[in-house]
């Protein structure tokens, strides 16, 4: 069977497609994808990168799992019979929630799961260390810091891969060229914060306020910006290839030469925003909604053709 890139699966799985039996997803990248109650029977996952995936519920008997990362993957009431996860990065806890093992090929050695008591990231930011003005370059990985007052502080170059943000106040905050891939934004208030230059693919930014945040040059491909506010916000240059931006406020945002192939944009409210040289090649928008913007010229269309 021919390899079946990520990209595809992402899109198929959005379109309500759940079967995926057999198909050849060796060496696939599908951090932080959600992939819950999916179909991979019999499947070749052989070194995919499943690094913080959703695979609840999903069907994994008889996949080849071998060598893949699965560190912090969902694997409750997932089916595992059959399956090889010879040198398969996953620990116990994880295997212990999935809803079947029968037969299954374990790792020789399980990655052993951390808790918060041996996590450097997590013991550096405690309430007390959240006063702080500057946390540039700090190593924030995985950190949680849900609901936490984080307003103007200094986030510039840090590493907040797979941190826990949702709902937190980042209103102001310096978070240029930060690394939030896999970051859990859900609800966060970034309101003129600046993300110039920011890594935030996969990011998880639902409903978030990004009102009037800069995010030029920002990489947000397959972002989940499905309700967020983005009013005003600074996007030009930005990445935002197959990102879900359904019903999103890009009331006069600046989007000039970012690059939307692919972006969902269903419902998102266009109204006065710049769109010149942009690329929409295969987004899903609609010509009523391209209308209301500001500008579009030089724009590439979803058909691939250029606005004049």
């Amino acid at each position: 069977m021919r390899r079946m890139k990520a990209s595809e699966l992402i899109q198929r799985y959005r379109a309500g497609d759940r079967d995926f039996t057999g198909a050849n997803l060796r060496d696939a990248s599908l951090q932080a994808a959600d992939l819950n109650s999916a179909v991979f029977r019999w499947a070749n996952l052989h070194m995919a990168n499943l690094y913080g995936a959703d695979l609840s519920g999903a069907r994994l008997d008889g996949a080849d799992l071998s060598n893949a990362d699965l560190r912090r993957a969902n694997l409750s009431a997932a089916c595992l019979d059959n399956a090889d996860l010879s040198g398969a990065q996953v620990t116990d806890k994880q295997l212990a929630r999935a809803a079947s093992l029968k037969g299954t090929i374990k790792p020789h050695e399980l990655v052993p799961h951390p808790g918060e008591e041996d996590s450097a990231s997590i013991l550096a930011l405690r309430q007390n260390d959240l006063s702080k003005d500057d946390l540039s370059e700090s190593d924030l990985r995985e950190a949680d810091l849900r609901r936490a007052d984080l307003q103007g502080v200094c986030m510039a170059e840090a590493d907040l891969r797979w941190t826990k943000l949702s709902e937190a106040d980042l209103r102001r905050a310096d978070l240029r060229e930060a690394n939030l891939r896999g970051a859990d934004l859900f609800l966060a208030n970034l309101a003129n914060a600046n993300l110039r230059g920011s890594r935030l693919h996969t990011a998880d930014l639902r409903g978030a306020d990004l009102t009037e945040a800069n995010l030029r040059s920002a990489d947000l491909e397959r972002a989940n910006l499905y309700e967020s506010g983005l009013r005003g916000a600074d996007l030009r240059q930005a990445n935002l290839q197959d990102a879900d931006l359904q019903h999103a406020d890009l009331t006069e945002a600046i989007l000039d030469e970012a690059d939307l192939r692919g972006a969902q944009l269903e419902g998102a409210v266009l109204e006065d925003s710049k769109l010149e040289s942009c690329n929409f090649r295969g987004a899903k928008v609609t010509d009523q909604q391209l209308a209301q913007a500001g500008s579009l010229t030089r724009a590439i269309l979803p058909d691939g053709t250029q606005h004049e």
